[in-house]
C-alpha cells in the first residue's frame, strides 16, 4: 500500500468517524484495542488506527531525548536571559530546518539573573603526623540559589552563622541570620529524591549562597564535629541584568491560514535549575511534533492540513503565553485548540500519560478527542499502556488560555498533556464520567493517582535522571498530542466554536 493510498484512508476514515463530540462516559475496556472510543461512540474504522499508527511511527524518541540534552546543556533559559536567546536561537534553526516559517517573540524586557560556572572544594588539614593533606573534597550537589551574587574566595568552614566563614545552614538563610558570612551552602530544601531544590536567594546578592544536598552537607558535619579542620574554596560567575524574554513561534501552514491549532511548552528551566522535564522534556516534545508533521507533508504521508499549525516555546512560563494571549486581541476565529506539554519526560512512579483539564466547558470536544486517541491506541507500540484525565491542576501555560482572573474572558479550548505533576505522586477525585483508561486496578475508587517527579525544581533535574531514563514518556505525549490535532482538523464537527466563555457573569 503506497503512502498517498494510506492517507486516502486516513482522510476517509476521518470523515467517516465526523459528528459532535461528546464526553467519554463509558469505562474503557482493559484490552490493547478498545472496542468502543473514548468518544462514547464506535470505535474507530481500521483504516484510521493503521494510518495514525503510520504517521506516529515516524516520532524519534531518541530525537527529543537529545533535544533534552543540548538544551541543558545551553544553560538554564530563564526569561530573558542569554541561555534564553541563545537556546531559542537554536530552536529557531531546528525549526527552519524543517521546513517551517519561524519567527522570535521579543517579550517585555524583565530583570533576569544566570549563573554561568561556580565550584566548591572543600580543603583538609595535613595530618597531625606530618603527612601529606589529603585531597579537596569537590562537592558535586551544589547550584547557586537565584540572584546570589558572584564571588570567589576561601574560608573556614562553620556550622550555623560565623563571621568570616562559609556558613552550613539547613534554615532559609536570611540577610539577619547569615551577617559576616563571606558564602552560604543551605541544605534546608531537597526534592524527594533528596536533590537540593534551587530557590531565589534571600542573602545579599554580593554573597553566593549555594543549595547543596544532606548527603553531603552531613558529611561535612559529621567531619567537622569529629574535630577536622574543613576550609571552604569557591568560585561563581553569575550574570544579571535587563532584557526581553525571547519566545519562538514556528508554524506549518494549512490550507485555511485564517484559523490555527496551537502546540506550546515553556522553554525555561522554572525553578532555574538544569530543568530536563520541568521543561526542556516538553519543548523537545513541541520540537519533534513539527518534526514528525513537517516530515509526513512533505513525503506525502499526509496533506498539507487543514489549517495552520503553530509552534510555541515560550520564552518564560506563564509570562511569555499571557503575553501571546494578549497579542490575539478580539478576534476569536483564529485559535481552535492549544496543545500545551509540561513535565512531558518523566514520572516516577507509575508509566501513564495525563491530560487536563476534563472538568472545563471549554474543553469538552478537544478533551473527547483526546481521549479517544488515547482509548484507541492504549497499549500499541509507542503508546501509553495506562491513561487518564484530571481535573482543573492549575500551575502551567495552557491555564493562561482559560483567564478566570477577568470575568468574561474567553476561554479558549486548552489542555496539558504530561506524565507527572508536581514532585510528589497525589491523589486527586475523578471528574464524573470520565474513568481513567485501562488503569492500575489498586487504584482506590473514584481517585487518580497522579505521578510526580522526584527530582522537580532540583539540581537532580538532568537528562541522566530524568529524560534519559524514560524517553517514552516525550514519545506518547507527541503522538497522542499530533494525531488529536489532526483528528480535530478533520472533523470541524470536534473543534469547540470560537469565542467559548466561562459560565456566569
Amino acid at each position: 500500500m503506497n503512502r498517498r493510498h494510506v492517507f486516502a484512508l486516513f482522510v476517509a476514515a476521518l470523515v467517516t468517524v465526523s459528528g459532535a463530540a461528546r464526553p467519554h462516559t463509558q469505562a474503557a475496556p482493559a484490552v490493547r484495542v478498545p472496542q468502543e472510543s473514548g468518544r462514547g461512540g464506535p470505535a474507530a474504522p481500521p483504516a484510521l488506527i493503521a494510518a495514525e499508527r503510520a504517521i506516529a511511527a515516524t516520532v524519534s524518541e531518541p530525537r527529543m531525548v537529545e533535544a533534552v540534552r543540548r538544551l541543558v546543556a545551553i544553560g538554564t533559559r530563564m526569561y530573558g536571559t542569554p541561555s534564553n536567546h541563545e537556546s531559542a536561537a537554536w530552536l529557531a534553526a531546528q525549526f527552519g530546518q524543517a521546513g517551517l516559517e519561524v519567527a522570535i517573540r521579543q517579550d517585555t524586557p524583565r530583570d533576569w539573573y544566570q549563573p554561568v560556572s561556580w565550584e566548591v572544594r572543600i580543603a583538609r588539614d595535613a595530618a597531625p603526623d606530618g603527612g601529606a593533606a589529603p585531597a579537596p573534597i569537590v562537592l558535586k550537589t551544589t547550584w547557586p540559589n537565584m540572584g546570589t551574587g558572584s564571588g570567589a574566595g576561601e574560608a573556614p568552614l562553620a556550622i550555623d552563622a560565623a563571621p568570616g566563614s562559609v556558613c552550613l545552614v539547613s534554615r532559609n538563610p536570611t540577610p539577619d541570620t547569615t551577617s559576616g558570612c563571606v558564602a552560604v551552602l543551605f541544605d534546608g530544601r531537597v526534592s524527594s529524591a533528596g536533590w537540593p531544590i534551587v530557590g531565589r536567594s534571600r542573602v545579599a546578592p554580593t554573597v553566593p549562597v549555594f543549595v547543596l544536598a544532606p548527603r553531603e552537607a552531613n558529611l561535612l558535619r559529621e567531619r567537622a564535629a569529629a574535630g577536622e579542620k574543613l576550609r571552604v574554596r569557591f568560585t561563581l560567575e553569575a550574570k544579571a541584568g535587563k532584557g526581553p524574554g525571547e519566545t519562538v513561534v514556528a508554524t506549518l501552514p494549512g490550507k485555511d491560514r485564517s484559523k490555527y491549532i496551537l502546540f506550546c511548552a515553556h522553554g525555561d528551566a522554572d525553578s532555574g535549575g538544569p530543568g530536563a522535564d520541568d521543561n526542556a522534556s516538553g519543548v523537545a516534545t513541541v520540537l519533534e511534533i513539527a518534526r514528525a508533521a513537517a516530515a509526513a507533508v512533505k513525503s506525502g504521508r499526509i496533506a498539507q492540513p487543514a489549517w495552520d499549525i503553530r509552534f510555541a516555546a515560550w520564552g518564560g512560563e506563564i509570562a511569555s503565553s499571557r503575553e501571546y494571549l494578549a497579542s490575539l486581541g478580539a478576534d476569536l476565529s483564529k485559535l481552535q485548540a492549544v496543545f500545551n506539554f509540561d513535565q512531558a519526560g518523566f514520572g516516577s512512579t507509575r508509566d501513564a500519560l495525563y491530560v487536563e483539564p476534563d472538568d472545563v466547558p471549554a474543553n469538552a470536544a478537544v478533551m473527547a478527542v483526546v481521549r479517544a486517541v488515547m482509548a484507541e491506541h492504549i497499549g500499541a507500540p509507542g503508546f501509553p499502556a495506562h491513561a487518564a484525565s484530571l481535573k482543573s491542576q492549575g500551575g502551567t501555560d495552557s491555564y493562561e488560555f482559560q483567564n478566570p482572573r477577568t470575568p468574561g474572558a474567553v476561554q479558549y479550548p486548552a489542555v496539558t498533556l504530561s506524565t507527572s505533576s508536581w514532585d510528589k505522586p497525589q491523589q486527586v477525585p475523578l471528574t464524573p464520567g470520565f474513568p481513567p483508561l485501562n488503569w492500575y486496578p489498586d487504584e482506590k475508587p473514584g481517585m487518580i493517582t497522579v505521578d510526580g517527579d522526584a527530582f522537580y525544581h532540583s539540581v537532580g533535574d538532568t537528562p541522566a535522571n530524568t529524560t534519559d531514563t524514560k524517553p517514552a514518556d516525550m514519545g506518547w505525549c507527541a503522538r497522542v498530542g499530533l494525531i488529536s490535532a489532526l483528528r480535530l482538523m478533520a472533523d470541524p464537527t470536534a473543534a469547540a466554536a470560537p469565542g467559548w466563555r466561562r459560565p456566569g457573569p
